[in-house]
């Protein structure tokens, strides 16, 4: 009973902390069907203005929030282009669908991605969904990327049980499996903010909603 009782806790922090974190004012106005016809990264990014929320940019992308599905990023050079191919291109591979946000569509030139929205990761909500820390996930994410040789330098001391642990969570396992088999600098897995939480079957989920960057965008822009 006492388990119980905590979880249901937990949960109920889970949801009062995203409610705080949600602005609930969609836009009403944006037609993505008009958005499409438009030829120019110009009038796009003046249409994105005028009727979207913008939530942030990079050096390479603006992203708006379409309503309360989907959010919009709109490359803003080639970086941009080259990340959004890769999110395209990644986001319909079935192996790490439980894993990536979700592509709801994007334009055939890599101009601009419709992906699904996810609510703002804290340290604590990413312990209390995943189990783990994310500083003990970000040591264990370090060193895979050196033993599978997608990252150099010193490796960090770690309990090689939670380690372990992690080998068999189906989140933790499916980010490992996604660095091995794609190939895949670590940058981005050790950022909180390439994280987002969404509801999947009915459950909270955390999701990689930045994951446009491989080895190949790496060395052709960031190296």
């Amino acid at each position: 009973m006492k388990n119980f009782i905590k979880k249901k806790l937990n949960e109920n922090l889970v949801f009062e902390l995203i409610d705080n974190m949600v602005d609930e004012e969609y836009p009403q106005s944006f037609n993505i069907e008009e958005f499409k016809t438009l030829r120019s990264f110009n009038k796009r990014i003046q249409y994105c203005q005028e009727h979207l929320k913008r939530i942030s940019s990079g050096s390479s992308r603006i992203v708006y929030m379409v309503d309360n599905e989907k959010v919009l990023k709109l490359a803003k050079n080639n970086k941009g282009l080259a990340q959004n191919e890769i999110e395209i291109e990644y986001g319909g591979y079935y192996d790490i669908s439980d894993i990536v946000a979700k592509i709801f569509d994007y334009d055939e030139n890599n101009l601009w991605v419709e992906m699904e929205l996810a609510r703002k990761v804290t340290k604590p909500i990413f312990k209390m969904v995943t189990g783990y820390s994310f500083e003990d996930y970000s040591k264990a994410i370090y060193n895979y990327g050196i033993d599978s040789g997608n990252g150099r330098g010193s490796k960090y001391d770690i309990d090689k049980n939670i380690v372990e642990d992690m080998w068999e969570n189906e989140f933790t396992y499916g980010i490992f499996s996604f660095i091995g088999d794609y190939g895949l600098p670590t940058g981005d897995f050790l950022r909180l903010s390439s994280y987002g939480l969404v509801k999947r079957d009915g459950k909270d989920t955390i999701v990689m909603i930045d994951y446009g960057l491989n080895n190949d965008v790496y060395q052709s822009y960031y190296s």
